[in-house]
């Protein structure tokens, strides 16, 4: 069962071409029903409450997005209160961002990534509040083996979440970051890390003069050519710039 949800919506267009978006991806958590709805009540109370502060093309967006997740945290814990236990324990990671030709903002609570691929390097720009920083650190001090990184049985423990409960931990810039002409952006739930970072580059470096739809096609590709028994679920988008 698909347990990830997610939205597009226009913040500003020209008419022509659109000039601002909204990106929203959430990954259930907590049994296939309760990630479901978990995800879904996350993206759609995020959204709404988005719109409800206005924003146009030139708009500093954290205070909105901080609201808005804020709101999907608390729906989260009404869905979870009026449920009679039914839905208890259920949650979501949270990306979500808005991208203008020049700038991005984002906010994120787990570990569904934002990838930057700039000149043929590709950058993650959000933090992973999973447990896989903590061992790569406990790798690079020689306390752990390098193997660890995709053995280790904690290693998609996650550290912070939608739960409906004061959230650990949430990364959002305060001020955006700076987007250049042919800068791919890619947006994903965690199931799109059966490709190493490495592999995603050459993928994407692959891509040039592909449209969007064409990039993520050639991706959903090479995970199906995995025939990964585990596979978890896989939502992803791009967003080209410029």
């Amino acid at each position: 069962m698909q347990e990830d949800s997610y939205a597009f919506s226009i913040i500003s267009d020209s008419g022509e071409d659109v000039e601002k978006l909204l990106v929203v991806i959430a990954d259930g958590l907590g049994g296939h029903l309760a990630g479901q709805r978990a995800s879904q009540t996350a993206v759609e109370a995020f959204v709404e409450e988005f719109f409800q502060h206005k924003p146009t093309l030139d708009s500093n967006d954290a205070f909105a997005l901080q609201e808005s997740l804020l709101y999907a945290n608390e729906r989260i814990a009404q869905a979870i209160d009026n449920s009679r236990g039914e839905l208890s324990g259920m949650g979501t990671t949270l990306l979500a961002a808005t991208v203008s030709r020049t700038d991005l903002q984002w906010i994120s609570v787990g570990d569904s990534p934002l990838f930057l691929f700039r000149e043929g390097v590709l950058h993650r720009l959000n933090a992973d509040h999973s447990m896989r920083p903590f061992i790569a650190s406990e790798i690079a001090k020689g306390k752990l083996p390098p193997e660890a990184l995709s053995i280790h049985p904690q290693r998609n423990v996650i550290r912070s979440a939608l739960l409906g409960e004061e959230i650990p931990i949430i990364d959002s810039p305060a001020h955006p970051f700076s987007l250049q002409p042919r800068d791919i952006l890619l947006f994903a739930s965690d199931g799109l890390q059966v490709l190493d970072e490495s592999e995603l580059a050459a993928h994407l470096a692959e891509s040039q003069g592909m449209t969007a739809p064409q990039l993520i096609r050639g991706l959903f590709t090479a995970i199906t050519e995995r025939d990964n028994p585990k596979q978890d679920n896989v939502t992803t988008a791009a967003v080209l710039v410029g």
